[in-house]
């Protein structure tokens, strides 16, 4: 009898055994994790709010903690904590990678071909051997718009390689970084701050100076996420479908097709041209704009600015088009004019061969040449117009922009293999001769190389000055542009070196810290909103776009031309629609000059 009592106990045991819930451990970070004070604080993980999505039938155990980086969570003994929970039929969603970018963090940062990848298989390898179920997620994009409206990456190589583990060892794997790219261009530059948090004062309890993150998601941004990852772990084979709440399955998440996912049917705005598949440059919208472009080319070759090529145009405009002249409107290299248009040609031309496109190129090259300067700089317009343009201009990317086109095509690199020997070598020629032109125009202040100005006199080579609020200084966006594409150089010569160096160190010399540039909601306002520099403990680097020389105080200037040294002083045109302070350099000073000064510091 107590043997069958025995074996009953044992039988209703093992029955039970086999009931227990399945458990999903998170391990990531803090756009995963839970948040204390959940019913007043904004601020919400998309793992917080899985057991809102899903059956209580499953234990969800969320141990992504805030701050932490894959090698945080498993120095600190958190994985640990993990695995002796881990039962078999249980699964681990694991997302690192925001963290494990802190470059400056020897606690936090992992290089993410080396140890970064030897976490994330070790958390695979390790929830295998508990006869747990391990399913890998790329992170969350940030929200990250540029002055165009384009989503900018922010991870890096990271993603990759998470897929790359992900291939290796045949994990389930889910592309959140896409479904999220997807989300927040489906949103666009100002709806897209509904996902995240965007408070005023008084709004967060844990904030009361009010909050700017593009990082962090808002309940409304954690649901939409984690419904965005429920629904593609519902598409993996891993018996988790059941539990997930079958509206969130049938929702449209995604609420409308994102610019990069276009058929080539459909309409490419200009500012997109030069980002679309190789395929795409082959489909008739492509050859439609191409042909805009051909009729916006003036004579000499050039182009005016500010101009969408993309445009439908009427055929009363195209003969108005064909009768212009430059002396019209002029042509200029200002704000990506010319050779934006001369890298589309290249694309358009190497994906249909119609000579239409490569001839109308070459023109435009012919016109970059002839526009150079014999000291090696380029004036903003050309033929010259009198006035600042006629200044040596690194304003908003001009000379840098052609220097670039030209080193591709003095390097044969593709779209541009098209073009003939001749041709690269006074590419190249122009090359060597603007960077002369850079190290000749580098202030120096006390007899030590700084920076550069917007724009320098072609004679004198000193700053100089363009419009009122454009008065001769260092310029911080200007200067990153120039450093950067100094950093690009192959095999450098000891001069760039140490142009390079000084640049860097002007740079740190000139930062500004402990303040935050903060957009206002004002109602009584122009266009309802302020721009503010404000202070902040955690604010910063910050570089002037126009800085003084000598004191290297940011300079904010209005229409009047005179010098302010507060944002707010000038008037409120000017503080909402120009740039005046920003982080120019700050991804140049944290990640490629660190990079670059490894390669080129002299071996000891």
């Amino acid at each position: 009898m107590k043997n069958l009592m025995l074996f009953f106990m044992i039988c209703c045991s093992i029955a039970i055994k086999a009931q227990e819930k399945p458990t999903i451990f998170l391990i990531g970070d803090s756009t995963m994790s839970n948040k204390k004070d959940p019913d007043k604080n904004p601020e919400h993980g998309w793992g917080q709010v899985l057991p809102e999505l899903m059956s209580s039938q499953l234990k969800i155990e969320n141990h992504a903690v805030n701050g932490r980086s894959s090698r945080s969570f498993i120095s600190e003994g958190k994985w640990e904590a993990v695995k002796r929970e881990l039962k078999p039929g249980d699964f681990v969603f694991i997302q690192f990678g925001h963290n494990d970018q802190k470059v400056n963090d020897p606690a936090r940062y992992t290089n993410p071909f080396t140890q970064y990848r030897r976490n994330l298989e070790e958390f695979v390898q390790e929830t295998r051997a508990k006869g747990a179920t391990p399913v890998l997620f790329t992170s969350i994009v940030r929200r990250n718009f540029n002055e165009d409206g384009v989503l900018i990456d922010t991870h890096g190589q990271y993603p990759l390689v998470v897929k790359m583990v992900a291939n290796d060892l045949d994990v389930p794997f889910i592309d959140l970084q896409l479904k999220t790219e997807q989300l927040e261009i489906s949103y666009g530059p100002q709806e897209s701050k509904q996902l995240h948090l965007h408070l005023e004062p008084g709004e967060d309890p844990y904030e009361p100076k009010g909050v700017s993150d593009d990082t962090h998601l808002s309940k409304k941004g954690a649901i939409l996420v984690a419904s965005l990852a429920l629904q593609e772990i519902a598409k993996k084979e891993l018996g988790l479908k059941e539990f997930i709440d079958p509206e969130i399955l049938s929702q449209e998440i995604i609420i409308q097709v994102p610019v990069g996912a276009v058929e080539y049917s459909e309409k490419v705005p200009w500012r997109k041209a030069l980002l679309q598949e190789e395929e795409w440059y082959k489909t008739k919208e492509a050859q439609r704009i191409a042909d805009n472009v051909l009729l916006y080319q003036h004579t000499n070759g050039g182009w005016y600015k500010n101009i969408d090529m993309a445009n439908e145009l009427s055929p009363k405009e195209k003969e108005e088009l064909q009768k212009a002249s430059a002396e019209d409107l002029g042509t200029t290299i200002d704000n990506g004019a010319t050779h934006t248009q001369l890298k589309y040609l290249a694309k358009v031309y190497t994906a249909t061969g119609k000579e239409v496109y490569k001839k109308a190129f070459l023109k435009g090259i012919d016109f970059l040449l002839e526009a150079q300067y014999s000291n090696g700089g380029w004036p903003q317009f050309y033929p010259i117009r009198k006035g600042y343009y006629e200044h040596i201009t690194y304003n908003d990317g001009a000379m840098i922009g052609v220097m670039r086109l030209l080193r591709a095509i003095a390097k044969n690199e593709a779209p541009y293999t098209f073009v003939d020997n001749v041709l690269q070598k006074k590419a190249r020629q122009a090359v060597d001769k603007g960077l002369e032109i850079i190290l000749a125009t580098q202030v120096k202040v006390d007899g030590k190389l700084t920076a550069w100005g917007a724009q320098h006199d072609k004679e004198t080579l000193q700053p100089a000055k363009a419009r009122a609020y454009e008065l001769p200084s260092l310029s911080g966006k200007e200067s990153a542009e120039i450093l950067k594409y100094l950093m690009e150089l192959e095999d450098p010569s000891e001069e760039v070196k140490k142009a390079v160096r000084s640049a860097a160190r002007w740079f740190e010399e000139a930062k500004v810290m402990g303040k935050k540039v903060k957009w206002f909601k004002d109602p009584n306002l122009p266009e309802g909103r302020d721009r503010v520099l404000i202070e902040d403990p955690e604010g910063g680097p910050l570089w002037g776009r126009f800085t003084e020389i000598g004191t290297n105080r940011p300079m904010f200037i209005g229409r009047d031309g005179i010098i302010k040294y507060k944002l707010h002083e000038i008037e409120h045109e000017r503080r909402t629609n120009y740039s005046y302070i920003d982080n120019y350099a700050e991804d140049l000073l944290k990640e490629d000059y660190p990079r670059w000064e490894k390669k080129y510091s002299p071996q000891k």
